[in-house]
């Protein structure tokens, strides 16, 4: 997608008479500050996500997850042009900007958080190694991972280094994330502190997730512990990720563990021992981030949904 003035028309237009449209979101803003971070359209400003909540609610039939559910369980099909709103990994604008608009046209959301995250207020790898990028000097950039030389002397290309380093890691199972941001910033020189009050980083407090949870337009799920891809790691790993982010749900927000949904999302970041590990605590619905409709038979495990993201239009990417 391209987030300018067409976004609106373009979500309604995936709206189905015959399918559910879950869209997802990451965060919102009031406006755009830079000239690289942000560059995927993660956070999309204020304006525009209230001109497509507003179109939404006028063409489409929102649903909760919890309605979801209880339409796949009782095997109904959806109503005519259903959606449902999601957001991942727990960012503060959610609930500080986005809420209002969404109340404002009674849309509900559920916000999947990253108990890690919000415990720390830590920001993602991307995240970090996108801040470094933008403040790191003009320079040449030679990684142990590719032949290609990257030379960082403008958006474009810093952009363009930001593309093949997020493809790098979130496709090597063998990559950890956070190691690769840490040496990566450290190169750059910009080691700095792993949280940051910024819009694009400050992620809700337990506090906020408790509210969120208690209210009767947002709904909270868990979405990890650390972000890790749950496909790549080992048992004792994927059960320490689960435990942890599920526990720290339900004693700091009162949250069960009825909704999760995939770090990342995509086809390989998950698989059956994923989902088996996930029904084992009690989890009912864990949606992907595979581009889809869905109608009511729809294995609850693999629940598509339409990623709310894309190049601004200012930017020319390559």
């Amino acid at each position: 997608m391209i987030l300018d003035e067409t976004l609106p028309d373009q979500l309604a237009a995936r709206l189905s008479d015959g399918g559910l449209a879950i869209f997802l979101f990451h965060g919102v803003v009031a406006s755009h500050r830079h000239r690289v971070r942000n560059y995927t359209g993660k956070h999309i400003e204020a304006d525009l996500f209230a001109r497509c909540m507003t179109r939404l609610s006028g063409a489409g039939h929102a649903l909760t997850m919890d309605e979801v559910l209880e339409h796949h369980d009782a095997e109904e099909p959806f109503p005519k042009r259903a959606f449902a709103v999601t957001f991942d990994d727990g960012f503060e604008n959610n609930l500080s900007i986005a809420a209002s608009i969404l109340a404002d046209v009674r849309v509900p959301a559920m916000i999947y958080v990253t108990s890690g995250f919000i415990d720390q207020n830590w920001m993602s790898w991307t995240d970090r190694i996108e801040r470094a990028v933008e403040g790191a000097q003009s320079q040449p950039l030679k990684l142990d991972w590719t032949d290609r030389v990257f030379v960082l002397d403008g958006a474009d290309s810093r952009i363009r280094f930001l593309q093949a380093v997020r493809n790098h890691v979130k496709h090597t199972p063998s990559c950890d994330a956070d190691a690769f941001a840490d040496s990566l910033c450290e190169r750059l020189g910009f080691s700095g502190p792993s949280s940051s009050d910024d819009p694009l980083d400050l992620k809700m407090n337990w506090d906020q997730v408790r509210r969120c949870a208690e209210s009767d337009l947002l709904d909270i799920g868990g979405h990890g512990h650390t972000h890790a891809i749950l496909a790549f790691l080992d048992p004792n790993r994927l059960s320490c990720e689960l435990d942890t982010s599920l526990a720290m749900l339900f004693e700091k927000a009162g949250v069960g563990p009825r909704h999760y949904s995939y770090p990342e999302g995509l086809a390989h970041c998950y698989s059956d021992n994923v989902i088996d590990a996930l029904k084992g605590r009690g989890v009912r619905c864990c949606p992907t981030a595979i581009d889809g409709l869905n109608v009511e038979s729809t294995d609850l495990f693999h629940l598509t949904r339409v990623m709310v993201d894309g190049p601004r239009s200012h930017l020319k990417l390559a």
